[in-house]
């Protein structure tokens, strides 16, 4: 079953063991008592720290995008959605258009289907960012790393060089990043297209290429992620939506445990069970 219990961040060290490993080294070398903690990078940007999402858009039965309680008649469990910035549906292919609607029609049934994450494959880029779990940003002048509490997914953003030419196809992507004065740019491809883009189901191809400007609103209390899509097999043109995060200096992740006990395991025509 998942759940969560109290437990430390740890997989900061291996994701980002190259940058700290040599400051590591040499911090040995020295007498215990000249040790002093590192203060942030000079170019974090108010990025470091635990944020978690405000505000999230759901999806009604009758494609109205709305701020309210999930509990508002019209809503649909589980609909958080990540539409364009007006409310407007996005601008769907057929493809796409056929994808969602096997989704959405399955969900107003009440037989939900799975996606990777049901499984306790990783979430996806964004979708990862979706769900009602707090996140967390550690920033270094070689890699931002993104550590999710839901799953324990990780992003890692390489600063400031080209993506690969040759990218495998992964759940959460490869991503590169670079800042434009105080917002922090991202470019990410390389998804698998068996993961989508929010709870509600909105699809995508292989062929996705994501754009992210994130940067700190509001005096630093709230990050704000500006996601613009694009992906000609989904969509009929690019679009971008809107999400923005509280900072929560008041929270630590905790412990998710998606592999044992899962209540959401998927049967043979791929919709979820609940136990």
């Amino acid at each position: 079953m998942r759940f969560r219990s109290v437990a430390v961040v740890g997989c900061v060290a291996a994701a980002l063991a190259v940058t700290v490993g040599a400051e590591s080294s040499a911090l040995a070398q020295q007498p215990a008592a000249k040790l002093q903690p590192k203060a942030a990078p000079s170019d974090a940007r108010g990025l470091d720290g635990v944020w978690y999402v405000d505000n999230p858009a759901r999806l009604d039965r009758d494609w109205t995008v709305h701020h309210g309680s999930a509990t508002e008649p019209g809503a649909l469990p589980d609909s958080r959605v990540l539409w364009p910035l007006d409310g407007s549906p996005p601008p769907f292919t057929p493809w796409g258009l056929e994808h969602f609607n096997t989704r959405f029609q399955a969900a107003l049934n009440n037989q939900p289907i799975a996606d990777p994450s049901t499984d306790c494959i990783p979430h996806g880029t964004p979708r990862v960012q979706v769900p009602n779990y707090p996140f967390q940003i550690v920033v270094t002048p070689q890699i931002v790393g993104m550590l999710y509490e839901v799953a324990h997914d990780v992003r890692l953003v390489y600063m400031n060089q080209p993506l690969p030419q040759h990218l495998p196809i992964t759940q959460m992507g490869t991503s590169v990043g670079h800042w434009d004065g105080n917002t922090l740019v991202v470019h990410t491809e390389g998804l698998s297209d068996s993961a989508i883009l929010d709870q509600m189901g909105t699809p995508h191809s292989d062929q996705l290429k994501l754009t992210e400007r994130i940067r700190t609103i509001n005096g630093g209390r709230q990050l704000e992620d500006l996601i613009t899509f694009d992906d000609p097999v989904a969509f009929r043109s690019p679009w971008t939506t809107r999400q923005v995060f509280n900072k929560r200096p008041d929270m630590r992740l905790m412990e998710y445990v998606c592999e044992e006990n899962n209540r959401n395991v998927s049967n043979a025509n791929g919709q979820t069970t609940v136990k």
